[in-house]
């Protein structure tokens, strides 16, 4: 009954944003529309049906005594690893030959500037940068070519990716996930365009989505099994390591570790009595944050390299306070107008096109924020911000709604692209260009396609495979389908943490783009752990 239930409310969840509210806040006329009733009507009996099915028949779903499941058996990990490694890796092959040197993204403009020169600050993670400027030198050095040590940069993204792809697939089938889940995700994983495409770009997610997915292995082996994870001595020199760069590699991933960790602790409070059998690794787990505030603390001193600027952390209320100075600057008091130019611009933003507000969009936003004057008084800024908030409720929720509308609505899929073309080369501090090595017409359409192609993203089904607002239904759903009678925030919730953490930093995030949901797709597979509820 409670998984009819579920099926049902979510059904419902599911057609109100579909066709009421996420089409509202699209056009941003936050109105209700009754000529919607008959479609939401549809949709949700249509829904209904789907999720009673599946949610009667997904969790059903058990082939592990079939003649595939023995063989694989026989043939054993240690061989099929190598296999299934070499498999995706050589799937995206004709992606790193159309796109040779790299996919030279807009974060590359400046990257290069600083690696060819002098890094100063960690807007764009350090270790990346100087990992750029390492490869560029080396090929610089050997071969007098830049785009050359970017590709073998693009080569090692690869490695490191298909690595970590195949490490989940075998965790899945270690822990009895149904043979076709795993072998569709064998596919998947290979197949899928966003993976071939990201992992030729130069971008910090590539790496940084690399080490998140090791890293999500690790969590649930020792959410699963720590005495066994303790036990393998290699596990406690890996995890540090693994977990290290996925937090240097982007500056949000140690929030990511941090909410794993305390949410693992507060669900399994009642287990406190048994934290002195696992003491080292407790020590092992400690040993990450405190290895990355010596490198982000010492180290950034050592290296002369300046903190991110607070506005980068702060998207979702600087776009709040925005929207409220748009909307509403006429019911401001004049303190509270002079208190706003503070923080703002001068609100000179307001007229200026390159700085003007967008709804989808923080970006402009946070480029008008003064970041100095709220280092001085943080308090300060966080008691104006709820004051507006207070005053203004509905602009905050309909501000937050829209720059993060392509992560919970499914049908929009503005900002869903993946680069394609590379910046013209004088916009590099040293002219990069495109190289292909591959001549193919038919590729490099087949990529310039499901790259940029609205097409993908407007048909049903497939729009699956591109919009990233299909990620929150799936982890929403995985959460139903492992609710179980008992055990669930002990046993099954603790999987669910990595995905959590991660789609609770893509709605901080200044924009709803599919680059930035690409590590939650990574990871989804895992909610199959708490629907079969294998992980003994």
């Amino acid at each position: 009954m409670k998984k009819k239930f579920l099926a049902i409310s979510l059904a419902l969840i599911y057609s109100i944003v579909y066709i009421i509210v996420g089409p509202m806040v699209a056009v941003q006329h936050i109105h209700f529309d009754w000529s919607c009733l008959i479609p939401l009507i549809s949709c949700f009996i249509f829904c209904s049906v789907i999720n009673l099915f599946f949610f009667s028949v997904i969790p059903k779903l058990h082939f592990e005594n079939g003649r595939i499941a023995r063989f694989l058996d026989k043939v054993g990990t240690r061989k099929l690893f190598p296999l299934v490694w070499l498999f995706i890796f050589v799937s995206w092959i004709p992606a790193y030959l159309i796109l040779y040197p790299g996919v030279l993204s807009y974060d590359m403009i400046s990257q290069t500037s600083s690696a060819l020169g002098r890094i100063t600050n960690n807007h764009h993670p350090i270790l990346h940068t100087y990992l750029i400027r390492l490869f560029m030198r080396l090929g610089d050095a050997l071969f007098s070519s830049y785009e050359i040590g970017i590709g073998f940069l693009s080569l090692l993204q690869m490695v490191l990716l298909s690595y970590a792809l195949t490490r989940l697939i075998f965790l899945l089938k270690k822990k009895r996930v149904p043979l076709p889940i795993v072998l569709l995700l064998v596919l998947l994983s290979a197949g899928w365009f966003m993976n071939a495409c990201l992992s030729v770009t130069m971008i910090k997610d590539t790496l940084h989505a690399a080490f998140l997915v090791l890293f999500a292995c690790h969590f649930t082996e020792i959410a699963t099994d720590p005495a066994g994870y303790s036990s393998r001595r290699q596990n406690l020199f890996a995890f540090p390591v693994v977990s290290f760069f996925m937090c240097a590699f982007r500056n949000n991933g140690i929030h990511i570790y941090l909410f794993c960790f305390i949410g693992l602790v507060l669900l399994r409070i009642s287990q406190i009595r048994k934290a002195k059998t696992y003491l080292a690794l407790i020590v092992v787990i400690l040993i990450t944050p405190f290895l990355y505030k010596i490198y982000t603390g010492p180290v950034f001193s050592a290296l002369g390299i300046a903190q991110t600027e607070a506005r980068e952390a702060l998207s979702v209320p600087i776009q709040q306070l925005q929207r409220v100075a748009v909307n509403r600057a006429e019911e401001l008091t004049g303190a509270q107008t002079e208190q706003m130019k503070y923080y703002i611009d001068d609100l000179e933003w307001m007229e200026n096109p390159p700085c003007e507000y967008d709804p989808f969009c923080a970006d402009y936003a946070k480029s008008c924020f003064y970041s100095e004057h709220y280092s001085k008084d943080p308090f300060a800024f966080w008691k104006f911000y709820l004051q507006i908030g207070k005053q203004f409720p509905k602009e905050y929720v309909a501000a937050f709604l829209s720059n993060t509308l392509g992560y919970w609505h499914p049908g929009y899929y503005g900002f869903s692209y993946v680069m394609y073309d590379n910046y013209p080369p004088e916009e590099f501090v040293e002219p990069l260009e495109r190289k292909s090595i591959l001549d193919s017409e038919f590729l490099k359409k087949y990529y310039q396609s499901v790259c940029i192609s609205d097409f993908w993203r407007k048909t049903p089904v497939l729009r699956l495979f591109f919009v990233p607002g299909f990620t929150l239904w799936f982890l929403l759903y995985g959460l139903a389908l492992a609710w179980k009678k008992s055990g669930f925030f002990t046993r099954d919730l603790p999987l669910f943490l990595p995905l959590i953490a991660q789609y609770g930093i893509m709605i901080l995030s200044p924009i709803s783009s599919f680059r930035y949901s690409w590590p939650l797709c990574l990871m989804l597979p895992l909610a199959f752990l708490g629907i079969y509820d294998n992980i003994d």
